[in-house]
C-alpha cells in the first residue's frame, strides 16, 4: 500500500451538506426542516432543555437538600508563572496591576493566586485568596503574600436573660401602690357613700313604703 492511498482514504474531515439542490439530493425542497413551524424559520436553534413544549423532565423531577452554588465565593484566578512572566522583582502585584497588562479578565473583583508554574522573584502580592501550594512556594522564593481576604466573623457569646420573679402561692404578687393614692381613694369612697345614702336613692325607698302603707289603708276602707 502507497502511503498517497493512505492519505485520500474518507473520514478524516466530513463533507458538507448540500441543501436545497433538487429531490434527488434528499434534501431538496424544503432543506430538511419539514413543513411549517418554527423550525423550518430563518433563525430558529433548538434549545437543549427545550421537548416540545410538554413539561420538561427538570421540573418533574423533586428537589431536595440544599445548595451552597448561590453563596458560593468566586476569584479570578493568576498563577505564579504568570507573576514570574510580567513583574520584576520588587514590584506589586495586584487585581489592578494584572487587568492593565492584560493577564485577567475581572469578572469578580477578588484575586486569588493559584501554584501553576514557578516564582523566583520577590514580589509583593496583594490577593485575597492563594492556595496552600502557591502559599509554599511564595515563602521558598521569599515574596511577601498580603492576604486581604474577608474576616471572619466572630461569634458573639450567648447574653443570660434575667430570672423571672417567683410568683407567690396564693398567686401573681399584685404591685404596692404608694399611699398617697390609697388616702385619695378613701377619701372620695367616703363622699360618694353620703351621696347614695342621703340622694335620690333614699328618697325613692321612702315613696315605695309610703305607697304601701296607702294601699293598706284603702283596703281596709273597703272592708
Amino acid at each position: 500500500m502507497m502511503l498517497a492511498d493512505v492519505n485520500s482514504q474518507g473520514g478524516k474531515r466530513a463533507g458538507r451538506k448540500r441543501r436545497g439542490r433538487g429531490r434527488g439530493t434528499g434534501l431538496g425542497k424544503t432543506s430538511g426542516r419539514g413543513h411549517k413551524g418554527a423550525a423550518a424559520r430563518s433563525g430558529w436553534k433548538r434549545r437543549y432543555h427545550y421537548e416540545g413544549g410538554q413539561v420538561p423532565m427538570v421540573r418533574h423531577m423533586p428537589k431536595r437538600g440544599f445548595s451552597n452554588y448561590l453563596f458560593e465565593r468566586k476569584h479570578d484566578v493568576v498563577n505564579l508563572g504568570e507573576i514570574e512572566r510580567s513583574f520584576d522583582a520588587g514590584e506589586t502585584v495586584r487585581l489592578e496591576a494584572l487587568v492593565e497588562r492584560g493577564l485577567i479578565k475581572p469578572k469578580h473583583g477578588r484575586l486569588k493566586v493559584l501554584a501553576e508554574g514557578e516564582l523566583k522573584k520577590k514580589v509583593h502580592i496583594v490577593a485575597h485568596a492563594v492556595s496552600e501550594a502557591a502559599l509554599k512556594k511564595i515563602e521558598a522564593a521569599g515574596a511577601v503574600l498580603e492576604n486581604i481576604g474577608p474576616p471572619k466573623k466572630k461569634k458573639k457569646k450567648p447574653v443570660p436573660r434575667p430570672a423571672a420573679p417567683k410568683p407567690s402561692k396564693g398567686g401573681e404578687e399584685a404591685p404596692e401602690e404608694p399611699q398617697a393614692k390609697k388616702g385619695a381613694e378613701k377619701q372620695g369612697g367616703g363622699e360618694g357613700g353620703e351621696k347614695k345614702g342621703g340622694g335620690k336613692g333614699g328618697e325613692g325607698k321612702e315613696k315605695t313604703k309610703g305607697d304601701k302603707s296607702k294601699g293598706a289603708e284603702s283596703k281596709d276602707g273597703g272592708a
